[in-house]
């Protein structure tokens, strides 16, 4: 049975991808560098990993001369700047919250955010008060595809993770989810780069699939499309 919903945020909950491609490539401006000089493999990959990481990989990859914090500090800086007029919902994301929260689920956010961060998100939407835990990248020691995100998540919840359904859109968060034991629903970003969902147990192109009958089909672990 399942008792729980955890959504990710970026990608799941807000359509920031964009916003962050663009903090990271006017970040790395200063550096004379463009996201683009990234190799394939590191851009693929970046989604859903906590921004330290992603910073230190950027540094290395592109053998700056900064360190990595300077240049998450840098990132950051844009990025909060342009998220205060330009980041906007999921479609169908606030239904779905509140669609879940009446179905008697208890729903949660695992995310490699930072809690200042997720606030903003959060008083955007205006749905703080349905959210039973949130746990940001601040109280997380392995960020993701490593499992401790949502294993933290299904442990303050009181739930076993197998009765966690999570909502995904990037390949290390589903990876995270799998190897925590949820069941997982990936949900498609035509704004974000391309995604290796195969490990999900379901995909949907919207929020607006998400129902208590869908969330229970997700059992069967039948890997179809809506």
């Amino acid at each position: 049975m399942i008792k729980a919903i955890i959504y990710d945020v970026d990608g799941t909950m807000v359509d920031s991808e964009p916003l962050h491609v663009a903090a990271w490539d006017k970040a790395l401006q200063l550096y004379d560098h463009h996201l683009n000089d990234l190799s394939e493999d590191l851009r693929a990959t970046m989604a859903g990993k906590k921004p330290a990481v992603i910073a230190q990989e950027m540094v290395q990859d592109l053998k700056l001369t900064i360190d990595s914090e300077t240049l998450l500090m840098k990132k950051t800086e844009i990025f909060m700047e342009l998220i205060k007029t330009d980041l906007k919902g999921m479609p169908g994301i606030v239904d779905s919250i509140h669609r879940l929260k009446q179905a008697g689920y208890k729903l949660a956010i695992g995310t490699s955010l930072s809690r200042e961060y997720l606030t903003i998100v959060l008083t955007n939407l205006n749905v703080q008060q349905f959210f039973d835990i949130i746990v940001t990248g601040d109280e997380i020691k392995n960020g993701k595809p490593h499992p401790e995100t949502y294993l933290v998540v299904a442990e303050k919840l009181g739930v076993n993770p197998a009765e966690c359904v999570v909502i995904e859109d990037a390949q290390s968060g589903i990876k995270s989810a799998k190897a925590a034991g949820c069941v997982c629903i990936a949900i498609t970003n035509s704004n974000a780069l391309p995604q290796d969902t195969s490990l999900a147990d379901k995909m949907i192109s919207s929020h607006d699939s998400l129902t208590k009958e869908f969330i229970e089909k997700s059992l069967r672990y039948e890997k179809v499309r809506t």
